[in-house]
């Protein structure tokens, strides 16, 4: 199969290099913009899968900052996660034995985590407790619970990261 190119048409030499030039340009436009449209849409697919928020809360920021957490959890230790804020009650969907789970009810001071088995035993119950009773459950009655998520996040991923140091070293 052969491509055939459009021949650039001008009436003198100069004329057909411009509009060469200006046809290149259209090309380089429409490919970056193609580009930069498949980068929103995946941004956006990743979005969805890493945080549902019923109550539209979470800013822009906020939410990248999950979807990075989502992106280094599963690139450093193969799992997922989805933290989910809700308005009122709701129900803990059907997990894998690979994804962490945030649930959040701020209106009716509810929070589930559910951890993956491993990662459970490794991080211990007195800690993924301390997650709920020192920053989550607080953070609903100072109305802070965004900037909780992502300290929560961020105490996660350390004490994980301390305990890869301490297993290399031992």
């Amino acid at each position: 199969m052969r491509i055939n190119i459009p021949r650039v048409h001008g009436e003198t030499p100069k004329e057909k290099v411009i509009r060469s030039i200006l046809l290149i340009l259209v090309f380089a436009a429409v490919i970056w913009a193609f580009t930069e449209n498949n980068k929103r849409v995946i941004d956006r697919l990743n979005l969805d899968g890493a945080v549902y928020d019923e109550t539209g809360t979470l800013d822009k920021e906020q939410q990248k900052f999950i979807v990075s957490f989502t992106r280094s959890l599963r690139d450093d230790y193969g799992l997922d996660c989805k933290i989910q804020i809700y308005g009122g009650d709701f129900v803990v969907p059907e997990l894998d034995a690979k994804t962490l789970y945030i649930g959040l009810a701020p209106s009716i001071d509810v929070v589930e985590m559910r951890f993956p088995p491993m990662m459970r035993q490794a991080l211990g119950p007195e800690f993924i407790e301390s997650l709920k009773s020192t920053f989550l459950l607080p953070s609903f009655k100072q109305g802070d619970w965004p900037t909780a998520i992502q300290e929560v996040l961020v105490e996660i991923y350390n004490k994980l990261e301390s305990l890869g140091k301490e297993r290399d070293n031992g």
